[in-house]
């Protein structure tokens, strides 16, 4: 008979990569995860969920709206309705415990959970947590953490450190494979930039006007990765063709760890996942935290991996040209190690999934 674990995910995939990588976890070691995911505005959440392959429902709830509106005397409404909701997935899967990582959807799951009297634990990936979560956090069974500066903010013999879930597949990948792959050269110097999902303006434009003058310096001694995000692609693309040297220019890419194997500094935000991926590949970053995050939930990630003239952190508002350009210069190197293959000997994930089965089969 298989035991269900469901994990409530939903907002970026800053959320829902953690659980994918919990759900593996689980797999392994022989439960059934099933995701609760919801249909948001970009669909990002839902998309991701249903290209990894693991069972799911939907679950229609939105967070409320943070401005006075009719929307906000609706939202009573519909946070009853997504309770109801919720006790039929309940009442269908019998799951042994549920997992909420972060993002609104987890409220009403963990509520119904809670109510059901099944065991619950909650999930914060970033620094400072989100208000859900710190609601969340005084009646579920168990808080996880991955920075150990948010103890402060939980019942601290309620939770515990067990650092944000990374995907493994990104990890275990020769730069000679991954470069391959994205068709630059192994034994080149790359410079990895990146932003969120849809894109950071701001950082992709002087970040181009950094590789521009980067490529003016060292010519086909240095390359470029960069995920642009979907807002800025075609203008983005277009600007690289200026640029002489190998390249690979994306609006998305869901196989990372290629663009990780491949690099040797990162130019990027700092969501919680992003903070923890580079910290385990080592790689030299300038983090540029999304300057409107809840918070500034990211400044306070990137903080916590930084270090002296290894990882730096700037916010979006100081960034120039000439720091990319600087921070770079400090690092390029022509010794590169084209066998490079990086495999942590831990993963977050699998701390994680003895916290769950702890309260799932007591």
């Amino acid at each position: 008979m298989k035991i269900n674990i469901l994990i409530a995910v939903s907002g970026t995939g800053g959320h829902v990569y953690p659980g994918i990588a919990l759900a593996g976890e689980l797999k392994n070691k022989g439960y059934n995860p099933i995701f609760i995911a919801n249909n948001n505005k970009n669909g990002i959440s839902l998309k991701i969920v249903r290209d990894s392959g693991y069972e799911y429902e939907i679950l229609d709830f939105k967070a409320p709206p943070r401005k006075f509106c009719s929307g906000l005397f609706l939202f009573p409404f519909r946070f009853i309705k997504a309770l109801f909701d919720t006790k039929k997935i309940l009442k269908k899967f019998s799951p042994k415990a549920v997992v909420g990582m972060g993002a609104y959807l987890s409220f009403p799951v963990l509520v119904t959970a809670k109510l059901n009297k099944i065991p619950t634990l909650i999930h914060e990936q970033n620094s400072i947590p989100g208000l859900a979560n710190r609601i969340l956090s005084k009646f579920v069974t168990k808080t996880a953490i991955s920075f150990e500066s948010s103890k402060k903010y939980f019942n601290e013999k309620r939770t515990v450190f067990t650092s944000n879930p990374v995907r493994k597949d990104i990890f275990n990948i020769s730069r000679k494979y991954a470069a391959e792959k994205l068709s630059i050269s192994a034994n080149i110097f790359t410079v990895f930039i990146f932003g969120g999902s849809l894109g950071a303006v701001k950082l992709n434009k002087i970040a181009f006007e950094a590789a521009q003058k980067l490529y003016d310096k060292y010519k086909n001694k240095i390359q470029f990765i960069h995920i642009t995000g979907s807002n800025d692609f075609e203008e983005i693309k277009q600007k690289y063709s200026s640029i002489n040297t190998k390249k690979f220019i994306t609006n998305y890419m869901n196989d990372i760890g290629n663009a990780y194997a491949a690099s040797d500094v990162v130019i990027c935000r700092a969501g919680a996942g992003t903070v923890k991926e580079i910290e385990l590949y080592n790689l030299a970053a300038m983090f540029v935290p999304y300057p409107y995050a809840t918070d500034n939930h990211q400044y306070f990630n990137a903080k916590s991996a930084e270090k002296e003239n290894f990882r730096t952190v700037i916010e979006e508002k100081f960034l120039t040209c000439d720091m990319i350009f600087n921070f770079v210069k400090k690092h390029i190197t022509e010794q590169i190690n084209t066998e490079r293959k990086v495999l942590p000997q831990g993963f977050p994930q699998e701390i994680l999934a003895q916290e769950v089965l702890k309260i799932a089969e007591r």
